[in-house]
């Protein structure tokens, strides 16, 4: 081989290796150090990352405020089974209304706001815990002031706030809870009355007992009515079905027994100790 040929396959090498040491980085530092800082290029790479940084802490304020419903929920919740005679009744749910109020006027409100001028679509998994854990919340103090399940349209008119802008203009906003994240609440629910149902023989309410099973079953029965209605809900059916076969023992139990037995005895026929021995919060949560 001549020595041009040499050096050619030498410059061919250099080149070679030269470009094998770039990177995507290298080689976008390098375009972008021409650029000037008002070109419209770096103009709107800028605007895209004001955008973005934007986005992420909104999100992270959401999720601080979801946390601190679903903790508020869960202790109205503690509340509301906290209730084991008729005269404390009146008493614990007056206070469990304060409680929900101020969840509505506080971190509710906060997301309501926060989601005012932003697509509600981006941050529903940032807030969707905290609104399945309120409507389980408020839902089981419906049923325990009235005898009845709050619904959708009535849980939104409570969520309807009234502000005003700096420029004197009056806005109405509404908290934009998902009906996926009523019914999955709803879903919860079950496990609540079972729970209420279990309690309740031990302090010798048999009328309570029979209600939980009535409204466990007819939410069940609810439920097999849907069809198409999502993995969430699919998931949650198994554990449903569960509270209500548990509900039901409990008032066998109940109906069979109970002019016979102690209470203690008749929360072993109804497996409430077996109940007590696994993990009994597959219906809570996010999945």
């Amino acid at each position: 081989m001549s020595g041009n040929g040499r050096n050619r396959g030498h410059r061919r090498n250099n080149h070679n290796n030269h470009n094998s040491n770039q990177t995507l980085s290298s080689v976008a530092r390098e375009a972008t150090s021409d650029l000037a800082d008002d070109s419209p290029t770096m103009l709107m790479f800028q605007g895209m990352h004001h955008k973005l940084t934007n986005r992420q802490d909104r999100n992270e304020r959401l999720v601080k405020c979801s946390r601190d419903v679903t903790i508020e929920s869960k202790r109205i919740i503690f509340l509301l089974h906290s209730i084991v005679k008729k005269e404390s009744l009146t008493k614990k749910i007056e206070e469990a209304k304060e409680r929900i109020q101020k969840l509505i006027n506080g971190p509710i409100k906060a997301i309501t706001l926060e989601l005012e001028n932003s697509p509600a679509y981006l941050h529903s998994r940032a807030v969707t815990a905290g609104y399945q854990e309120y409507i389980e919340a408020r839902t089981l103090l419906s049923l325990m002031e009235k005898k009845e399940i709050i619904t959708y349209p009535e849980v939104l008119q409570e969520l309807t706030y009234t502000t005003t802008s700096e420029e004197g203009t009056v806005k109405t906003l509404v908290a934009l809870v998902p009906q996926l994240d009523y019914m999955l609440g709803l879903a919860d629910l079950s496990g609540e009355l079972m729970r209420r149902a279990i309690n309740s023989i031990s302090s010798g309410d048999s009328e309570d007992c029979f209600f939980a099973c009535q409204a466990v079953r007819e939410l069940y029965a609810g439920f097999l009515g849907l069809f198409n209605v999502g993995k969430e809900i699919a998931r949650k059916q198994p554990t449903t079905r569960a509270n209500v076969s548990k509900v039901e023992y409990a008032v066998y139990a109940l109906r069979v027994r109970g002019g016979e037995a102690p209470p203690s005895l008749l929360l072993g026929a109804a497996g409430a100790g077996e109940w007590d021995r696994h993990a009994h919060s597959d219906d809570e949560g996010f999945y």
